[in-house]
């Protein structure tokens, strides 16, 4: 069974379906995703979007982040709220 993303249990909260005691239970067993996707763009001179993205090649399993990893994640994000568009 894979995760859920942010954006679905947000939907689900607001449709009644989910309430914050079940939200916490499903972050304690780690099946509810904890980053967000794709919501800032930025447009190209052809108005075409493009969205930025950052990844880090072998980070996955069997590897771990370390502060400083995470804290250029934090600026690259900063970076992407004050200049990206957020989608709607």
């Amino acid at each position: 069974m894979g995760k859920l993303t942010i954006k679905e249990v947000d939907d689900l909260k607001k449709q009644g379906i989910l309430d914050d005691k079940t939200i916490k239970e499903l972050e304690t067993k780690k099946l509810v995703g904890t980053r967000t996707r794709g919501a800032s763009y930025f447009l190209t001179n052809n108005k075409k979007k493009v969205y930025p993205t950052l990844y880090f090649r072998k980070l996955g399993k069997g590897t771990t982040q370390n502060q400083k990893l995470r804290d250029f994640r934090n600026e690259f994000n900063i970076l992407l709220e004050k200049f990206g568009t957020k989608e709607q």
